[in-house]
């Protein structure tokens, strides 16, 4: 077998194992397990036993795991919400900061049941209000706090579709929330939390700091966002623009900025002479270090270990595969959390990455095949080089565009319940300023502290990041940017997906021939 397909294998059933474990009983998908391995043993002729084998024992190792993973522990303090009057602990993340809250995770180390303080583990999802003052506590990420508040377990949506609050926390293995003032918060003496998250989350806030000292404040908001993948510094229209012209993802951490981190990186360690092998080395620490400072959210992570991979690969002179390294990385993201596999932005971010893999390339040849793009010939060295680079990444942004959309569109429909119909122009139109703004972002830390340098990188960014909102209010603000619709049935997707697939394979054969 085949090192993509042996990968792929492995990575598909310890997935399947994963679903089958969260929505049957363990005597149910053991069954399952052990009657297919007998019946494929005895019916099938093309697989072989190895196969069988390593397919049924990852199944199973993959539904344990889940099982295992998502117990709650004894001393959980979800197992005392509503009688817990107050608890201790760590703050665990960055505080996030919205019009009239903070919210952060809280790590909990005891637990007091009348007058008792008890040892307890767990998470709490905690929302701070301002006090009578109007001011909200200042935490930080590793302050150890005591919080005089009653937890209690997420609720479920009160209408079936909608999106649950509990199944998205319980998936980053948190079970109970609390609500506290400002008056009920004590930063207690000491602190904790790891050192390189601490000195990340410090860097992340300095280059925050630095943006919006030389950009206009809703400029900033964007650029701050694109730099860092969130959505928590855009006005609310803004935020509601980008979601109808289908360029939400610009604003969350994924492959895009791992991308143009290497973009960025490549041509100035190669420019002061850092040999290949050195480049790759920093490029992963580039890397490494933006994990640390944006989170390990579902769709960052699958992105930093396809990068990791990628560089590692010709230090062990390796040739890299990137459908090994696709399967590969999720593979391992679901080793970290396999409740990260109903997470959506774990499933839309690898459903974009296949779609450039195997939907791309035959978008681009079917476009060039009908001149609707330009093929790769000698006509093109007759136009200058900065036309041809404009070119080629405008329709690179068209064909990548158009092949995550037409993959991702049942799943988006599924949870968001719209369909962008602006989507395509609005990230052409996009392609260009988006490694502009995120450099801009990124320098102004840097060059922030001078004032003419600093001010002509504040400028720089502002003007692109005009013209970015103006396409995206302008898109946004028509009537039929995007449409409602339905979540479509289990069947229905897999009825589109099948479709495509067959379309998709007559299409790849006509071409080849």
């Amino acid at each position: 077998m085949k090192p993509e397909s042996k990968t792929a294998l492995i990575a598909i059933c310890f997935a399947l194992g994963i679903l089958a474990a969260a929505c049957m009983h363990p005597i149910i998908w053991t069954s399952i397990a052990f009657l297919t391995v007998i019946g494929l043993y005895i019916f099938a002729k093309t697989l072989s036993r190895e196969s069988v084998l390593i397919a049924a024992t990852v199944f199973v190792i993959g539904a344990a795991y889940y099982q295992l993973n998502t117990q709650i522990p004894d001393d959980d303090i979800s197992r005392y919400v509503f009688r817990a009057r107050a608890f201790e602990g760590v703050v665990a993340s960055d505080p996030e900061t919205s019009e009239d809250k903070i919210r952060l995770i809280c790590r909990v180390k005891r637990v007091q049941i009348h007058c008792e303080w008890r040892y307890a583990s767990g998470l709490v999802m905690l929302n701070l209000y301002p006090g009578k003052d109007g001011n909200a506590p200042k935490l930080e990420y590793g302050d150890r706090v005591r919080i005089s508040a009653v937890p209690y377990p997420p609720r479920d949506p009160t209408n079936p579709g909608q999106f649950s609050w509990r199944q998205y926390l319980a998936r980053q293995n948190i079970y109970s929330c609390a609500y506290a003032s400002a008056s009920q918060v004590r930063i207690l003496n000491g602190a904790s939390g790891n050192i390189f998250v601490s000195a990340a989350l410090r860097a992340k806030h300095y280059i925050v700091k630095s943006i919006y000292r030389i950009t206009p404040e809703r400029e900033a908001s964007v650029i701050a966002g694109m730099v860092l993948g969130t959505y928590s510094y855009l006005p609310r229209q803004t935020l509601a623009n980008f979601g109808k012209t289908g360029t939400m993802h610009l604003l969350a951490a994924s492959g895009f900025n791992c991308y143009i981190i290497l973009l960025l990186a490549t041509p100035l360690l190669r420019r002061i002479k850092i040999m290949p092998k050195g480049r790759n080395i920093i490029i992963i620490i580039l890397v490494i270090a933006y994990l640390f400072m944006v989170g390990p959210k579902p769709s960052l992570v699958r992105a930093s270990l396809i990068a990791i991979f990628y560089m590692l690969a010709p230090l062990f002179k390796k040739t890299p595969n990137i459908r090994v390294l696709f399967f590969a990385t999720g593979l391992v993201v679901l080793a970290i959390n396999p409740s990260y596999l109903f997470d959506v932005g774990f499933q839309l971010s690898f459903l974009a990455v296949w779609a450039l893999i195997s939907i791309a390339p035959v978008v681009e040849s079917l476009l060039a095949h009908a001149g609707l793009v330009p093929a790769k010939c000698k006509n093109q060295a007759s136009r200058p080089a900065w036309l041809r680079k404009i070119s080629t990444e405008i329709a690179g942004a068209g064909i990548a565009t158009l092949s995550v959309t037409v993959f991702t569109a049942p799943v988006i429909a599924y949870y968001f319940n719209y369909f962008s119909l602006v989507s395509l122009p609005a990230n052409m139109a996009l392609a260009l300023g988006v490694p502009l703004v995120f450099a801009a972002g990124m320098l102004a830390p840097v060059f922030a502290p001078i004032p003419i340098i600093g001010g002509l990188v504040g400028w720089l960014g502002t003007i692109v990041t005009k013209g970015m909102l103006a396409v995206v209010d302008y898109l946004g603000s028509w009537d039929h940017s995007s449409i409602a619709v339905s979540s479509p049935g289990l069947l229905a997707i897999a009825g589109y997906y099948l479709i495509l697939y067959v379309a998709l394979s007559y299409v790849r054969s006509d071409i080849e021939k």
